[in-house]
This record gives C-alpha cells, structure tokens and sequence, in this order.
C-alpha cells in the first residue's frame, strides 16, 4: 500500500470511527437528557443495529465492481450531516432516525468498518491478512479516546451535546481523507462462483458447519457485550453516581487496552494460529461483564474496562481473519468483512433489546450478571465448535488451511 493509501484509507477510518467516542459514554445520556426513556434507548440501539444489516449487499456489491472507495464516501459524508442534524433534532422519531444513522453499530459506521477492513486486508499479502488488520485497527481506539477525552472537558462545561458541534467537523474530515484512497482503474471483479456461494442445492444458505458455529459465537459474543456499552454510562451515572467527565474515563481506558492489543494480536495470529486467541478474547468478555456485576466503586468499573478493550481488540482482529481463511479467495475480502459486521449487527440488535426487558426487573447489576453467563456459554461454544483456520508450517509460519489444490472446493463449502 503506497502513502496516500494509508493516508487516505487510515485517515478516513481515523476520523470516521473516531464519533464513537460520543456515542459511547455520552449518546445514551444525550438521549435521556432529551427525554427518553431506558426502554426507548434500548429500542433506538435495536433498529440501529438492524438498520445497519445494510453493509452486507453494500460488501457484496463493492466485491462484485472490485470498487471501495464510492461507498466510503458516502457513507461518511452522511454520516457527517447526520452529526450536524443531531443536535438540533427533537423527538423520539427524529432522534431515532439519527441515531440509525450515526450510532456506534449504525448504517455509517457499520459500512465504513466494514469496507476499510476489506480494503486493508485486499492490500495485504499472503499470510499476513492478520497483520494488516490489526495496523487498520490501531487507529480506532486513538480517535475514539481523542474524542472522548476531549468530550469529557466540553461535557462538564456545556453539557454532552455541546460535543457535537466540534464532532461535526472531525467526520467531514474523514469525508475529506477518503478522496485520497486511489484504486486500480481496471478492477478485478470476482467471478459468479467466487461471490455466490451456495450449498449444493443452489440456496444461498451456508453449508460450512463451521462457519455456521463461529457466526453463532460471533453474535453471542455482541449479544453480550453491545448492552455493556448502552448501559454502563447509565450505570456508572445513576447507581454509582460518578460524575458526568469520569464517563468517559472508562472508556478511554477500554480503547488504550484495545490500542495495545490490536497490533501485536494480528501479527501472533498470523504466527500462532486464530483459535488460541479467539478463545481468550471470548473468555475476556465474559470475565469483564462479571467483574461489573460486582465491581461497588466507579474507579473499579474504570479499571475492568481494561479487559473490554483486550477482548474487542482481539475480536476486531481475529474474527475477520478466521473468517478471511475461512472464505480462501481474496476477491472476497469486502465478504469476509460484511459476515463478520452482519453478526455484530445481529448480536447488537439482539443484546439491547433483550436487555431493555431486562434493566427494569433485574437492575444494572442483574443484567451485567445475566449477559456474563451468557459470554461464559459463548466461549464454550469456541472451545467445541470452531476449529483453527491456520496449519503449522514447518519453518514456523503458519498459514492458511485451504491450498490452492482444495480452493474450488472450500470456495463451494463456505459462506
């Protein structure tokens, strides 16, 4: 990848990714300072998360022309409207409707991480799809801790939704970085076999039993930890009644562990294997969920986060490089990409809803509990059900499972 690719690819996901770090701490008090209610929040993040089930023809469609960079574009410029509309908006319809548009699991963010992912790993070369994506990811957690820590100063002085204003101006730079991401003026699209997969009798249902497993731990694993994200500002604010800057401490130190993990997950991934390190970030996620359920002061709910930036670093890695491998074609990188994206969509769709019946009966305490038992039975599932994607090679490295020999065949197996 030349210089202006990686400015261009690294600087729009930078400054497109890094509004999370609103959304975050800050979009759910927003939304209650407007008057909504924890139910309706909870519903909001649902047909957010659904809304953005979108990326997956979006993939499909940008695998199919061999093009990327038209849907970026659009995707973040809108997403910048949307930031600017938002302070403005009023009401549950006109807040929900922004909000589908520019959450953390939303329409916008959901295509611009999947297809930066695409083009990263479209770019790498082989045996390093781990690598590349974990040099993409780096980038997330800087923004989204720039944005927060720079919230948490605006928030104490003006309130959450003075943060959107200068919030407006960093996504119309990464509308702006986008226009220097140049792609090949012939692009190689993928041939009908290639970016059609189909069980043998022609449905578009997958017949990789695999596959099928790690998409179900893929989506327990958002089902579980999307809720943390919804409701733990709410928790930290109403029940440990920390004040409004600390909100965003706990998430600034979720991203800096995430920082730290993305890169060197990605490179021992390449090296070790994928199963090892899927099953610890599972593991992780269960062990943080617990550790709230019981955590009594706002210092040690700052400091468990710790543990949700390594379990979702690893996630952002490894998930897409299984899958990847999974896949053996890398005309279907923007595929690969959407799979992964479409089951957080479905997990966070899922977790939220679930858990906005929940909040009322159960308490934060009684929810971050119940979601830790659920992450437990996720990891389970990794352990018994999804196998490693990487063969040992004798000098060390590892690399893909599929050979050139059996491409055609797992090309038909795979999703």
């Amino acid at each position: 990848m030349d210089w202006r690719n990686r400015i261009g690819l690294y600087g729009s996901y930078f400054f497109g990714v890094a509004g999370i770090g609103f959304t975050l701490p800050y979009l759910p008090l927003y939304l209650g300072q407007q008057g909504l209610s924890d139910r309706a929040i909870g519903l909001i993040s649902t047909l957010a998360a659904l809304a953005s089930l979108a990326q997956f023809p979006v993939g499909l469609w940008s695998d199919r022309i061999g093009w990327r960079k038209p849907f970026l574009l659009v995707a973040l410029g809108v997403l910048a409207v949307a930031t600017a509309a938002l302070r403005a908006a009023h009401g549950a319809i006109a807040l929900g409707v922004l909000v589908v548009l520019f959450a953390e699991n939303g329409v916008c963010r959901a295509v611009i991480e999947s297809l930066s992912g695409a083009e990263a790993t479209a770019l790498a070369r082989p045996g390093e799809v781990g690598a590349a994506l974990g040099a993409l990811r780096f980038w997330k957690p800087i923004g989204i801790v720039a944005v927060a820590l720079a919230g948490s100063l605006i928030a104490e002085g003006h309130g959450a939704g003075a943060i959107l204003i200068p919030l407006t101006f960093v996504q119309g730079l990464g509308f702006v970085a986008a226009f220097l991401i140049h792609e090949d003026g012939h692009p190689r699209p993928v041939s009908p076999q290639a970016s059609a997969p189909r069980s043998p009798g022609g449905s578009w249902l997958p017949s990789d039993p695999a596959l099928w497993a790690f998409v179900a731990a893929m989506v327990s694993f958002h089902a579980a930890n999307a809720p943390g994200g919804v409701y733990l500002g709410l928790f930290l604010n109403r029940d440990l009644h920390a004040p409004e800057r600390l909100l965003a401490y706990a998430f600034v130190v979720s991203m800096a562990a995430w920082m730290l993990v993305v890169w060197p997950a990605g490179w021992l991934a390449d090296r070790w294997g994928r199963r090892p390190l899927l099953i610890a970030g599972w593991g992780i996620m269960a062990l943080r969920l617990a550790l709230v359920a019981v955590a009594q002061t706002p210092g040690q709910v700052i400091a468990i986060q710790a543990l949700d930036g390594l379990a979702n670093g690893l996630f952002a890695v490894l998930a897409a490089a299984w899958v990847t491998d999974r896949l053996a074609d890398p005309r279907r990188s923007g595929e690969a990409q959407v799979i992964v994206g479409s089951c957080l969509v479905l997990g966070s769709a899922i977790g939220p809803a679930v858990s906005g019946l929940l909040v009322g009966p159960l308490g934060y305490r009684g929810l971050f509990a119940a979601l830790a038992g659920v992450g437990v039975l996720a990891t389970l599932w990794i352990v018994g059900l999804v196998p490693e994607t990487l063969a040992q090679r004798d000098s060390g490295i590892v690399a893909p499972l599929a050979t050139t020999s059996d491409l055609s065949t797992s090309v038909g197996q795979a999703l």
